[in-house]
């Protein structure tokens, strides 16, 4: 499901990048704004000149289809346009089916033609067959074509292929007889070429009736660099004096910068192009992505967090061997103190509050926390032992607005239940009270050891006899009593994650974020639409933050390192943890360094520093890495 681009330009709205975009640039897109505002898409594309000390910008917009021979097309809106009162666009279609030594006639006469009309197609039908004839052998397909009708450029169609090796775009061109210098166009590529994918380019240029433009398009693509290498694109543009310093500095403020989780949107570089006339480039462009799902594989952390747990009590009854909390001498977070951060969680667009324990049923004021977090609009999910909990108390808590209510169950009988946690007839009378009242939100969350493993297909059982919405697995945090003592084995782990695809019942059976190595051995498209937040793992300072018992702001409740700051807003940007947190992808130890899971896996952090004082990976006690 796409983003509208209203979405988009509210999000683009709220940083200001002065170097590559003026006030008037921005107001321009109002106009985008009001005739392309309701579209849905999954990018847009804003297309800047770095060399030129001018602001302004191309506006592209993405349009998904289902079609056999056309997957998507691109609509551009000229900056130069944008402020008119009808904007005229270019535009640009999928060309992945045109095919080097196959007959196109298909689509030249079916797609194509739409695009430009039957009039162009049959004019510039030749030459353009000719241009795909001699791509064969030096690539398999096209990328894009285009047509340019918002510059009135109506005597061409843009050609872009993929991606092609310097030697072949070289060989390509003196087939074509290009009117261009291409010992300096070689010169060129082997100078630059280290700085885009794979050391290929995308080649562009227009085909007209009696061969191809004098200017051509040179496409670097990023889409496999980190910052890092874009940054020393950059400088090296700048040395050249193909990019001024303040676009340099805006655009890396641009794809670094935290992206957006309402909806979830983030910025990075699409590719960059430098345009090459004759005999020397022209100016350099930067493509500068918005898009609705993660392309950049960089991602660390969203603009604010989307899930923060209040502490609310250390105080519980219960002894649960699994148990992280010191609970001698347990006490009750200030009324007041809570308040404070849930209304600093609305002012930060905060999605979810998780309000926790030691025990949070009883803390005193827990209705009344309820009730403002979701007037606030913001979701409300409690944890429940099943102590002191009866109907008239689950009915004062639906009715304040809870949004979920989690039931803390490790084991189908009460002997596995025993081995980790207490309370197995209190879960129990609990959820079949909520099945009496045909609740729809109840989960039971599990936390996976080694000595209950082999009873999760028993808990699915227990899960579809109790009508409950989900099954959350969860990962063992340890305490200080009993580090790792029960982790499970690698096999128990391919197990559940077997068991988890094979079931095809009513329950939704999810993995929480922090259990990354299940997740990863499920593989990351699975969980596409089961789990939220940062899709490696752990989620500590990425998308949720804690506050403890005492005020104190702290990654999550189970790393309890803490931090005085007087709003989310400091915390978040300015915390030294938190921006170690979201380095281990560039600081990661053995045995995480040498895993087959390395990409897709992030490990809950609290495990590894309560084992060794240590935020960056190197978790020595789990399985999957061994």
């Amino acid at each position: 499901m796409g983003i509208m681009v209203k979405d988009y330009l509210n999000y683009f709205r709220k940083s200001q990048y002065p170097a590559l975009f003026s006030k008037e640039d921005i107001d321009k897109l109002k106009n985008v704004e009001r005739l392309y505002g309701d579209i849905e898409t999954q990018e847009t594309i804003l297309e800047v000149c770095l060399s030129e000390e001018v602001t302004g910008c191309d506006y592209s917009i993405r349009k998904d289809v289902s079609s056999l021979q056309v997957t998507e097309y691109w609509y551009e809106l000229d900056g130069k346009g944008c402020g008119e009162e009808d904007i005229p666009a270019c535009y640009f279609i999928d060309a992945s089916n045109v095919l080097t030594g196959k007959d196109n006639s298909e689509f030249y006469n079916n797609v194509l033609v739409k695009l430009t009309g039957r009039e162009r197609v049959e004019r510039l039908r030749d030459m353009l067959e000719i241009c795909v004839a001699k791509l064969e052998g030096k690539c398999d397909r096209l990328f894009q074509l285009g047509s340019m009708n918002g510059r009135m450029e109506l005597d061409r169609i843009r050609l872009f292929t993929e991606d092609m090796t310097r030697e072949d775009i070289i060989i390509y061109l003196k087939e074509l007889s290009w009117q261009g210098d291409t010992q300096k166009l070689d010169e060129f590529l082997a100078k630059w070429e280290d700085y885009s994918d794979k050391k290929k380019f995308i080649l562009d240029f227009d085909i007209l009736e009696n061969g191809i433009s004098k200017k051509i398009g040179i496409n670097f693509g990023t889409t496999s660099k980190k910052s890092k290498v874009v940054k020393e694109f950059l400088e090296a543009l700048e040395n050249v004096s193909l990019c001024t310093r303040d676009k340099k500095e805006d655009v890396l403020k641009f794809i670094n910068g935290f992206p957006s989780h309402t909806p979830f949107i983030q910025n990075d570089i699409s590719h960059f192009k430098i345009p090459f006339m004759e005999s020397k480039p022209l100016k350099a462009k930067a493509y500068l992505r918005q898009g609705s799902v993660c392309y950049c594989a960089d991602f660390r952390a969203y603009d604010t967090p989307v899930i923060m747990n209040l502490e609310l009590t250390t105080r519980c009854p219960l002894h649960c061997p699994q148990c992280y909390c010191e609970l001698l001498g347990g006490k009750d977070m200030e009324f007041d103190t809570a308040l404070y951060w849930l209304k600093e969680a609305s002012k930060n667009n905060v999605k979810t509050i998780n309000l926790s324990g030691g025990e949070t049923i009883i803390y005193p004021d827990l209705e009344k926390l309820i009730k403002v977090s979701s007037d606030f609009g913001m979701e409300t999910n409690i944890a429940l032992s099943g102590f002191g909990v009866d109907k008239e108390k689950l009915e004062r808590l639906i009715e304040s607005g809870v949004s979920e209510i989690c039931i803390s169950l490790n084991g189908s009988t009460k002997e596995i239940n025993k081995k980790t946690r207490d309370g197995y007839e209190l879960a129990i009378n609990t959820l079949q009270i909520l099945k009496n009242m045909n609740y729809k939100k109840t989960y039971i969350n599990w936390v996976m050891h080694s000595n209950n493993a082999s009873d999760f297909k028993e808990m699915i059982k227990l899960a579809e006899k109790y009508n409950v919405c989900g099954l959350v697995v969860m990962v063992f945090k340890p305490d200080a009593k009993n580090q790792r003592k029960s982790v499970p084995s690698v096999v128990q782990i391919y197990e559940i994650a077997k068991c988890i695809k094979e079931y095809k019942g009513i329950v939704n059976i999810e993995v929480e974020e922090c259990f990354s190595q299940l997740k990863a051995v499920l593989g990351k498209r699975f969980f596409t639409n089961l789990n939220q937040g940062i899709s490696k793992g752990c989620g500590a300072g990425r998308d949720g933050i804690s506050v403890s018992v005492d005020g104190k702001l702290t990654p999550c409740r189970h790393l309890e390192i803490k931090e005085d700051f007087d709003t989310i807003r400091q915390y978040w940007e300015n915390s030294n943890v938190l921006k170690q947190i979201r380095q281990i992808e560039d600081n990661k130890k053995e045995p995480c360094n040498s895993c087959t899971y390395k990409n897709y896996c992030l490990p809950c952090v609290a495990v590894n520093w309560k084992m060794n004082k240590e935020i960056y990976m190197g978790e020595d006690g789990c399985a999957i890495g061994k």
